[in-house]
Formats: structure tokens, sequence, C-alpha cells
């Protein structure tokens, strides 16, 4: 939580030229106006940081961009995007945009307001939660999801990390949806991943993206099923060596049953609505978040009215509860390799998995047939050069 962070020291700078070690931009300030205090989280793409706004004294989150990533065009252009999705939200469930700037060394960076809470992962591992409150969790990324895709957005990684949980002094929840970094804007050119690449977090992502179809508000509804079954279970619904079988699981594999998993502790229509999300095909998933939030809402108040005096909920006994989902945003070639936002391919890994098992994506097929193509024309003409040139008498 913000509020038991210490604060770090505030260290002189003998040089303002931009690094990424993010403990080197501790106590800048951007523009006269932000002071980093302390760094809250670091991905591949950029760095979290708790500052303080000095107008006004108030404690606020400021993501930078990583400074070595500045001169590339289509992270700057990522970058911009997130800040363009997120101003056009405004919804008690999302996060809020604040500002969005580049100080004089070259920095750029949005603010947005710090959540004093937890992630959806830490509340479910440290069981603070009871069945309903986890619902009324879901309930509340849906009614997120219904302003995202009413705009045209589709979030794309919605997984435990990216919602945020408060509890008010009445002992209500109030959750927040953070990050739009890999979201898709589809009234604009949003789409900044290379072809044959899916962006997002392997584990949560729809089957239907990895054959390269275009993502919509129903890809988002597949990871809050991802959500949901792994919320009830303790585990998340497929599991995998790496990121593609990880992917190729969630395409092909049949989802385990999860009525035998959790038994009778949780109601027949939330084990129907988890299955309904992760239906393979989305034409058979609910219609839209609406419709799935007034499902939950209507299975929180059946929970509350059967349960008088909760306790918090824990999964089946005897069960390795990790509520595991990989935490890193990554874009997946389906070729075989996967790069994390900023990183060099990792070019052993790709041949190891391109010959183990590759997933063929529909590029891989049209470039395979066009190979094939090629070498029976060349064939056909050798065979009419040998007919018709060689043995034709001088």
């Amino acid at each position: 939580m913000a509020s038991q962070l210490e604060d770090a020291p505030r260290r002189a700078r003998s040089s303002t030229k931009p690094i990424d070690v993010p403990q080197t931009l501790v106590g800048r300030v951007l523009n006269n106006r932000y002071r980093l205090e302390r760094v809250l989280n670091s991905g591949g793409m950029g760095i979290i940081f708790v500052a303080t706004q000095l107008g006004i004294g108030r404690q606020v989150a400021l993501k930078v961009l990583k400074p070595t990533l500045s001169g590339d065009p289509a992270l700057i252009k990522r970058f911009s995007l997130e800040v363009q999705l997120v101003a056009s939200l405004s919804h008690p469930n999302i996060v809020t945009l604040i500002d969005s700037e580049q100080d004089p060394t070259g920095l750029t960076y949005l603010v947005m307001e710090l959540i004093d809470g937890m992630t959806f992962r830490e509340a479910l591992k440290h069981t603070q939660l009871t069945l309903a409150e986890i619902v009324d969790v879901l309930a509340q990324t849906a009614n997120a999801l219904i302003e995202t895709h009413a705009h045209g957005i589709i979030h794309r990684d919605l997984k435990f990390d990216n919602i945020m949980i408060c509890r008010m002094r009445d002992g209500r929840l109030h959750v927040k949806l953070l990050d739009f970094g890999v979201a898709k804007l589809l009234s604009g050119d949003g789409n900044l991943t290379q072809v044959g690449q899916v962006a997002g977090t392997p584990g949560i992502i729809a089957p239907e993206l990895i054959d390269g179809e275009r993502p919509t508000a129903k890809s988002d509804l597949y990871s809050l099923g991802v959500l949901l079954f792994t919320a009830l279970t303790g585990h998340a619904p497929f599991k995998a060596d790496n990121d593609l079988e990880l992917m190729r699981a969630h395409k092909e594999l049949d989802l385990p049953h999860l009525a035998e998993i959790v038994g009778h502790c949780v109601p027949e229509e939330l084990i129907e609505l988890t299955n309904e999300l992760l239906t393979k095909n989305p034409k058979h998933r609910p219609t839209d978040a609406h419709r799935v939030r007034c499902r939950l809402e209507v299975i929180r108040k059946a929970i509350l009215e059967n349960t008088p005096d909760p306790t918090p909920y824990i999964p089946t006994a005897g069960a390795q509860h990790t509520f595991d989902d990989p935490s890193t945003d990554t874009d997946v070639d389906l070729l075989g390799n996967y790069t994390r936002h900023g990183a060099e391919p990792k070019k052993q890994e790709w041949i190891r998995r391109f010959i183990k098992e590759p997933i063929i994506a529909p590029i891989t097929v049209v470039m395979a047939l066009s190979l094939v193509l090629m070498v029976l024309l060349l064939i056909m003409i050798y065979s009419l050069y040998t007919l018709f040139i060689l043995k034709t008498p001088l």
C-alpha cells in the first residue's frame, strides 16, 4: 500500500543524463512540479513512481517512459496512445489521468491518481476477501469495461495486478482498473503490434486473438473469466512451460471441470457464468460487459442472503493457491518468439520453440503456401525448358 511505503532519500544528481535504473531517478523534480519520491513498479516499457505534486502537496502515481526507449517511434506512439485512452475515460472504476508532459531532459511521463490499496492478487493471497466480495470486485471490473467498451477501447491486459482494491471506511470495496498500455482503440490507428504478434499477457489472452483476429469486447470478457476461474480455484485454468504453450492450451485444451474443483462452496450460477466467459468461441460468450455485471450483482446478492455471517473465501483445501498469471506485458510472436517491451528478441528461445512445437499463425500459412507455389512454378519452368529448349535441334 502506498501509505506503508517509507520515504526514500532525496539524493542530489551529479548528471541530468537520463538512464533506466529506477532508483537513480528518485529525487528528480520534473518541470518544477512533480518530485519523484519512490519506485512503485518497473516494467519493460515504463517505471512507475510515487511522486509529490509540489503545488498542492498531493501524492500521485507518475509513469515514466524508460529514457533509453525515447528514440523508438513505435514505443513513443504506444505511450501516447495510453495517454489518449486514459484521458478519454472518466469513471469511478477507472484510474484518473491528471497530467502528461515531457520534461526538459527528455523524460516523457503521465500522471495519474495514486490508489491507496492493494492489487486483486494481493487481496486474494492474504485471504482478505469473502466470496461475495470477490464477486463484487469482478462486478465493478465489469462496470469499468462497460465504460471502456462504450468508447471503443479494448483493454487486452485484464489481469490481477491491473485491478486495485480500496476498502472504504464503511467496509465496502472500491475497484480501480489500471494500465491501458496495450489497449486497442478500435476507432483509430491503435494497433501498434507487429504482424504475427499478440499484445498482452499470455495467460489471459482470448483464443481468437491467437489466430490474429481483431480484438473485441468479448476478448476482455474471456480475460475476466480467467480471473474468475483463478480466484475461485486458487490457480489459473491452464499451465504450461512457456508462453506459446500456454496460449496453445487456452486455444485447444478443454477447460478443467470447475464444479469438481470447487465443490458445493460456490453457487452453480457462478460456475455457469465462469464457463460461459471461458468459452473458446466468442459467439457463445455473454453478449457484453453490462450483462456480465448484472449477473454478478444478482449472484452477489444471493450469496449475501444465504450467508449472513461470511468468512474470507479460501479455495479448495489441500490445493496450492498461487493466483498466478504471467505479470509481464508481452508481445508474443506466433512464429515462436516473444519480446518484452524494450527488449531484444531471444534468438535461442525462438529456435527452440520453433523447432519444438510452433503455433501456426495465419500469416505463416500464407507464407508457406506462397513458398510451395514458387517451388512448383520453378519446377514447371525447368520442365518446359528441358522439353522445348534442350531437345530442340540447332
